[in-house]
């Protein structure tokens, strides 16, 4: 039904398409693949090398008794927060072929793992669109103070357990692929990936011209996350929660991406449950951040303390469920 309503849709306005597809085009050449190209290439290669056993080993000594999540599930959050959209559902989809994460943990690493990454956050929205680089990393922070709120959430009840660092090298260097098979691999699956984004890119481009985004860019924004933010952010500054909202969203076409890369595989019904609830925080932390900067401290303050006593419940909590 929804592929004919967009046939339906590009053969009644074939001008507007074509400019949507064009400037959808363009932007992906111009910013979409420069910046996350790269990452899916690296985390790619670290995970297809058995690097990310030992890596995620060393980083899951801090992060897993805070987070709740496996040394796996530690280096595609990282990912997914340095990568931006599409790197860290890369990561978890190649962990999960790769058999390092179990279908459920995959499900689940998905509803926090997937955001908008710091070249595009800071770069595009903040200096770009802002002109002001201070806004694009205060929208960062928020987006990653958010993916870890969700992690701590869905990861609740999760029981991880501890690796050795020295027995996760040692297995790397046993099982690491020679380093031309390696590339290759890890390029065809990126290269795979990438065309994969720059063509939901240019079709909801195109869709989104043919829709009244002008007067309502909200819309643009929920279908295409670059062409909302670019729309609304010339309202100013007070349409900030608005945006960090859409950036933890990610619009239809990331999710799309998203589903594409699973392909069928995975249930994203924790991943859509996330996207919402994201978007739904990050909405009120930027609004209060920004309403008063004597609050923000406050609450800062406030959230950072009631943090600290939920790990420490948690901690206890689960210390005492997991007794004999």
């Amino acid at each position: 039904m929804l592929f004919l309503i967009c046939c339906l849709l590009f053969a009644a306005f074939p001008e507007r398409v074509l400019v949507g597809a064009q400037s959808g085009l363009a932007l992906s050449l111009n910013a979409v693949v420069p910046s996350l190209l790269p990452f899916m290439l690296v985390s790619t290669c670290l995970i297809k090398s058995k690097f990310s056993y030992p890596l995620g080993s060393i980083v899951s000594k801090i992060l897993s008794p805070i987070l709740g999540i496996s040394p796996t599930g530690c280096v595609c959050l990282i990912t997914g927060l340095i990568g931006g959209y599409g790197a860290g559902a890369k990561a978890v989809f190649e962990c999960y072929k790769e058999n390092e994460i179990d279908k459920e943990e995959a499900e689940t690493l998905l509803a926090f793992s997937n955001n908008a990454g710091p070249l595009f956050v800071i770069g595009t929205v903040g200096i770009s669109f802002f002109s002001h680089r201070q806004t694009g990393i205060i929208l960062y922070i928020v987006q990653v103070i958010t993916a870890l709120f969700l992690c701590v959430i869905f990861c609740f009840n999760n029981k991880y357990e501890k690796t050795s660092v020295a027995k996760e090298w040692e297995f790397y260097k046993k099982n690491k692929p020679p380093i031309g098979e390696l590339i290759a691999k890890s390029a065809a699956s990126s290269g795979k990936a990438i065309i994969n984004v720059v063509v939901f890119v240019v079709a909801f481009s195109a869709i989104s011209q043919v829709l009244p985004t002008e007067r309502f860019p909200l819309i643009s924004g929920i279908l295409e996350v670059t062409k909302g933010c670019s729309e609304l952010s010339r309202r100013g500054t007070k349409i900030l929660p608005l945006i960090s909202a859409l950036l933890s969203w990610g619009g239809l076409s990331v999710h799309f991406q998203t589903n594409a890369l699973a392909g069928g595989k995975l249930n994203l019904r924790k991943y859509y449950i996330g996207k919402i609830a994201g978007a739904i925080v990050s909405y009120f932390i930027t609004y209060f951040v920004y309403s008063d900067p004597y609050l923000m401290l406050f609450l800062s303050i406030v959230i950072f303390s009631v943090f600290l006593c939920f790990l420490v419940v948690k901690n206890l909590i689960l210390k005492q469920l997991r007794q004999p």
